[in-house]
């Protein structure tokens, strides 16, 4: 399971499939990670669907393009609701379902090619690290050394993954 979210990620943190294990092993084995990967695909097919398309046979580009076309006809906020973290992978591609990156590779008429999933990939870190903090087993302590060793919690998303705890400490609602 760590392969798919380190692709995903676009990581060469060599540690990175160690780091998760032993994340995984701070829970009991409860499989954190792969309830994480299902609620991807679960996300990713859904707005597929809407999509109008095949989750079975379609390319990285074709759901690029569908997306893209979203954009354009301003359908996009509500099918990408909560899909902040969702990045998919056909073949060797990896495709954001994050709002921000669809917009800006929209907005810049990024090429396949050339699409940006940087926003997606910060989510995905953060869905990453309170999904094991959050969890009944683990130690804040331990998990939060974990994920720095593993790369997952950069200086640079610092401000994100604390505006993330903020807005749901004060309202009780994530996002």
């Amino acid at each position: 399971m760590a392969n798919l979210l380190q692709k995903a990620l676009k990581t060469d943190e060599p540690m990175f499939t160690i780091g998760m294990r032993a994340l995984e092993k701070s829970t009991g084995n409860s499989g954190v990670d792969t309830r994480l990967i299902a609620d991807i695909h679960e996300n990713a097919h859904k707005v597929m669907r809407t999509l109008g398309l095949d989750t079975t046979d379609t390319t990285g580009k074709e759901l690029y393009h569908a997306l893209i076309g979203a954009v354009r006809r301003s359908d996009i906020q509500q099918l990408l609701y909560d899909t902040d973290y969702v990045l998919y992978i056909i073949g060797d591609d990896v495709i954001s379902f994050n709002l921000i990156d669809v917009i800006e590779n929209a907005h810049h008429e990024l090429h396949f090619e050339s699409s940006i999933i940087s926003h997606g990939q910060r989510s995905l870190r953060g869905e990453i690290i309170e999904r094991y903090l959050c969890h009944i087993r683990t130690n804040e302590t331990t998990t939060l050394e974990i994920v720095k060793s593993i790369g997952l919690l950069p200086e640079s998303d610092a401000w994100y993954n604390n505006a993330k705890a903020y807005k749901k400490h004060t309202t009780g609602v994530e996002k």
